[in-house]
C-alpha cells in the first residue's frame, strides 16, 4: 500500500470517528430533564431545588403527580395552572391534577421568588 493510500485511509477513519461522535453526542438529553410517567418529587434544601431546577415533563391528558418537600416554609405556586399550596418547614405538599394546558410553567417558592422546577406539558 502506497503512502497516499495510507493517508486516504487515515483521513477516512478520522471522518468516520468525527461523524460518530457528532451523532452519538447529539442523541443525549439534558440531565436536568425528566420525562414523568408517575409520581415526581422536588426537594428544596436551603431554599433552593436540590440538584438544580429540573424540567418535569408530562403528556397532555396525563395526571400530574408532584410532591414538593421543603426545609423552609413557603407557598408552592404552579404558574399557568394557578395552583397554590402552603408547605411547612420540613414538610411536604402534594399536587395531583390533569395536565390539561400544554406549555412550560414555572414552579416556585412564591414568597422567596425562587424557581424550584419547570412543568412541561407536551401536546
Amino acid at each position: 500500500m502506497g503512502r497516499n493510500q495510507r493517508i486516504g485511509l487515515l483521513v477516512a477513519a478520522v471522518v468516520i470517528v468525527v461523524i460518530a461522535v457528532i451523532v452519538i453526542g447529539s442523541g443525549g438529553s439534558d440531565n436536568n430533564d425528566k420525562t414523568a410517567s408517575g409520581p415526581q418529587t422536588v426537594t428544596v434544601v436551603n431554599g433552593k431545588p436540590d440538584g438544580g431546577v429540573k424540567t418535569i415533563t408530562y403528556k397532555k391528558g396525563d395526571t400530574v403527580d408532584l410532591t414538593v418537600k421543603s426545609d423552609i416554609a413557603d407557598e408552592i405556586h404552579i404558574h399557568g395552572y394557578d395552583l397554590h399550596k402552603d408547605v411547612t418547614k420540613g414538610g411536604s405538599v402534594h399536587f395531583s391534577f390533569p395536565a390539561s394546558i400544554d406549555g412550560k410553567f414555572v414552579i416556585e417558592l412564591e414568597n422567596a421568588g425562587q424557581q424550584i422546577a419547570s412543568l412541561q406539558v407536551e401536546p
